[in-house]
C-alpha cells in the first residue's frame, strides 16, 4: 500500500468548474465536478476504441476505475493515454484492472513468458515494468496512475481530495490483481477518504452478473466501505451492472446488519435498455435518452446529498457493454484545502500483510434490492 500527497500541474493552465464563495467566511467545502468511467477495454486494432464521443465539458477530476486495456499491450495503454489527454480536466486519476495484467508486476513476470509465443507478442506486452513506467510518466500532464493505497491531492479549485485506490478483485480466471477466497484481501481505506476507487464492486451493490444472476462483488470491500463511509465509491468490472445508487448509513447501530438505513438506485441499465414489457412510447423515450447521452458522451447524474445523514454514492462506471453505457458526470462537495498547494509526493511503508477476517454473514440484507 502506498500513501502519497500530490499537487497537480500549475492550476493557472487548468480549467475548474467549481465556484468560489463570495462570503467573508469561506465555505468549508468546495463543489467539484467529476467525470467517472471504467472498463474502456481499449483495443489497438479497433477503428473506434470507444463507443461515445470525447466529452468536451470541463471537469475538475477524471477517474478511470480500471480495465484500461483489453489485452494489456503497450499500444492499448498509449491509446488510452491519448484519450485521457483530450479530456478537459486538470487532474486525471487511473487505476488498473484485471485485464491490465502487465501492471501487476508479480503476475507480469509469469504472463509475459507464458503468453509470448512470438517475438511480436513480447514486443506488444513489453518487458516487466514497462507499462507501469509508461503510465507513470504523464504526471506533468496531470495524469496519475494510482497503485493500491491512499493518495491526497490539492486541486486547482483549492479543494483537498483524499482517495483510496485498489485494483484488487476476487479471483476469476488467471489475470492480474486477483485474490482467492482463501487469501482474502485487506482494503485499508482510511476514515478520512473522500473517494474510493476500486476496479471491482463491493458485494451486493451494482455487482450482479446478467449471465449467472449472482453477486460478484467483494465482501471484504463492502465491509471496508461500510466502516469508513466515503462520499463516493467508483468502480466497474461487472459491465452489465452499470448504474448509480446511494446508501444512507445509520449513525447509531448495534451490529453490522443494522448499519444501512436505506438504499436507493438512482439510475441503471433499465433506464437506457429496452425491456420486453416497454410500451411504444417508453421505447421511444429510451431511444431519445440514449441518443442524447451518447451524443454528450456522459450521463449527468443530478444528485444532492443529505447534509444531515452520512451517505455514500456508489457508481458502477463500466462503459463496455451497450451504447447507453457512457461515463458519469457527478458533482460532489470536497473539503477546502488549508495548505498552500505545494505539497510534494511522499511514499509510505508497504502493506503489513494483515487479512480481513470479518465473516461473510455480516453483509447487510438491506442492499439486496440493488442487485440488477
Amino acid at each position: 500500500m502506498t500513501t502519497s500527497t500530490t499537487s497537480p500541474p500549475d492550476p493557472t493552465t487548468s480549467t475548474s468548474t467549481a465556484s468560489t464563495s463570495t462570503s467573508t467566511s469561506p465555505s468549508p467545502t468546495i463543489p467539484t465536478r467529476l467525470l467517472l468511467l471504467s472498463d474502456t477495454h481499449i483495443r489497438s486494432r479497433s477503428k473506434n476504441p470507444l463507443p461515445f464521443p470525447i466529452p468536451s465539458t470541463p471537469v475538475d477530476i477524471v477517474i478511470h476505475a480500471g480495465d484500461i486495456t483489453d489485452s494489456s499491450t503497450l499500444s492499448e495503454f498509449r491509446l488510452c493515454l491519448s484519450y485521457l489527454r483530450q479530456l478537459n480536466a486538470p487532474l486525471k486519476l487511473i487505476i488498473a484492472g484485471n485485464h491490465d495484467y502487465t501492471l501487476d508486476l508479480p503476475a507480469s513476470t509469469q504472463f509475459i513468458p507464458s503468453q509470448s509465443h512470438s517475438q511480436k507478442r513480447k514486443n506488444d506486452l513489453g518487458h516487466p515494468g514497462e507499462a507501469h513506467h509508461l503510465l507513470s510518466s504523464f504526471q506533468s500532464e496531470g495524469i496519475y496512475y494510482l497503485q493500491e493505497g491512499t493518495h491526497t491531492f490539492t486541486l486547482s479549485n483549492n479543494a483537498k481530495l483524499t482517495v483510496y485506490a485498489s485494483p484488487a478483485t476476487p479471483a476469476f480466471g488467471s489475470q492480474g490483481f486477483q485474490y482467492t477466497q482463501q487469501e482474502g484481501h485487506v482494503f485499508d481505506i482510511p476514515p478520512k477518504a473522500d473517494i474510493v476507487i476500486s476496479h471491482g464492486p463491493p458485494r451486493g451493490v451494482l455487482d450482479v452478473s446478467r449471465l449467472t444472476r449472482a453477486s460478484c462483488g467483494s465482501v471484504e470491500l463492502w465491509e471496508a466501505v461500510k466502516r469508513t463511509k466515503p462520499k463516493l465509491h467508483v468502480f466497474g468490472h461487472i459491465h452489465e451492472a452499470w448504474g448509480a445508487a446511494v446508501v444512507k448509513w445509520k449513525s447509531d447501530c448495534k451490529n453490522g446488519n443494522e448499519e444501512v438505513e436505506c438504499a436507493k438506485v438512482l439510475a441503471d441499465r433499465r433506464g437506457v435498455e429496452e425491456g420486453w414489457k416497454d410500451s411504444k412510447e417508453e421505447r421511444k423515450r429510451k431511444e431519445e435518452k440514449v441518443d442524447k447521452i451518447v451524443r454528450d458522451g456522459y450521463y449527468h447524474l443530478k444528485y444532492d446529498g443529505d447534509e444531515d445523514t452520512e451517505q455514500t454514492l456508489f457508481v458502477n462506471a463500466a462503459v463496455m457493454y451497450a451504447p447507453g453505457y457512457v461515463p458519469w458526470l457527478v458533482d460532489v462537495e470536497l473539503p477546502r484545502s488549508d495548505g498552500d498547494g505545494n505539497e510534494k509526493s511522499t511514499m509510505a511503508d508497504e502493506r503489513n500483510g494483515e487479512t480481513n477476517t470479518r465473516p461473510r454473514e455480516c453483509l447487510s440484507t438491506s442492499l439486496q434490492h440493488l442487485e440488477l
